[in-house]
């Protein structure tokens, strides 16, 4: 892990941001000599590739294809279908 002290990391800024972007590796801010803080890049998540992507896809369309089809909601509004949905019909 590279360190720089608090002026060049004050007047780099920038450009350590981007090398932590780019690289992955963290940078430590010193001062007088001592570690002071760290840039660290954020750990984000894998992007699934297209196959992956794709896959989840199918399998989503698969389940809903699946679910039975309920007659009689077709011609709902969209406020009665929430209303139904809440509960807010069963006493009334």
């Amino acid at each position: 892990m590279r360190e720089v002290g608090v002026l060049e990391a004050k007047t780099s800024f920038t450009q350590l941001i981007a090398e932590v972007e780019r690289t992955g590796e963290g940078v430590t801010v010193t001062r007088r000599g001592k570690a002071a803080v760290r840039i660290m890049p954020v750990q984000t998540t894998a992007r699934p590739s297209p196959e992956q992507r794709a896959a989840t896809v199918r399998d989503l369309l698969a389940r809903r294809d699946a679910q039975p089809f309920v007659e009689g909601f077709d011609d709902l509004s969209w406020e009665e279908l929430k209303r139904i949905g809440r509960g807010e019909d069963r006493y009334g």
